[in-house]
């Protein structure tokens, strides 16, 4: 006896279904939630502040973001680290020449000569000049942005009014039994 193909289609799925509603488990099931794992990066106000600087030596790229090109440079971005400067000038060999450190940047923009940049949850302005590894902040706009995020997209609500999250990390102790 032949079974037409939905027939078969349907004792195929009750096949399946019957094995989440026949089983003798208990209840006692732990549950690991990958955002347990993170934990944020956190300085006070008054050190963030003075972290961006311009490193005349450049980084090796890691975990590279979003890429900016303008005139001459390109501009990657080092996630929450700051943005490699690559001098573009002679496209068949590009020279990883500077690293602006920004932390918690993901994202910048060029207009005339200012950089505008996110600094975790502040916005700078920023001008720069790689070839003299000159750099100076012209603006800053506290708490422009909200505090950056853990990769599953949770919030981390308990923070003192002078703290900031750079980052989120890792957590390689997290203990399996909670």
């Amino acid at each position: 006896m032949k079974l037409k193909p939905f027939a078969l289609l349907c004792l195929c799925c009750s096949l399946c279904f019957q094995s989440c509603w026949l089983t003798n488990q208990s209840d006692d099931i732990v549950i690991v939630r990958p955002q347990d794992n993170f934990e944020p990066v956190i300085m006070e106000r008054s050190e963030f502040e003075t972290t961006t600087t311009l490193q005349t030596t450049p980084e090796v790229i890691v975990n590279s973001g979003k890429i900016y090109v303008k005139d001459n440079y390109i501009f990657i971005n080092e996630r929450y680290k700051g943005f490699h400067i690559i001098d573009n000038s002679d496209p068949s060999n590009p020279l990883n020449m500077a690293f602006l450190n920004v932390l918690g940047s993901s994202d910048l923009t060029i207009k005339g000569n200012s950089i505008y940049v996110n600094n975790a949850t502040d916005l700078l302005a920023i001008t720069l000049d790689p070839q003299t590894g000159t750099m100076e902040i012209t603006k800053r706009v506290p708490n422009a942005f909200p505090q950056i995020t853990s990769p599953f997209g949770n919030q981390f609500f308990n923070l003192e009014n002078d703290e900031i999250i750079v980052e989120w990390t890792l957590n390689n102790d997290t203990n399996e039994n909670s």
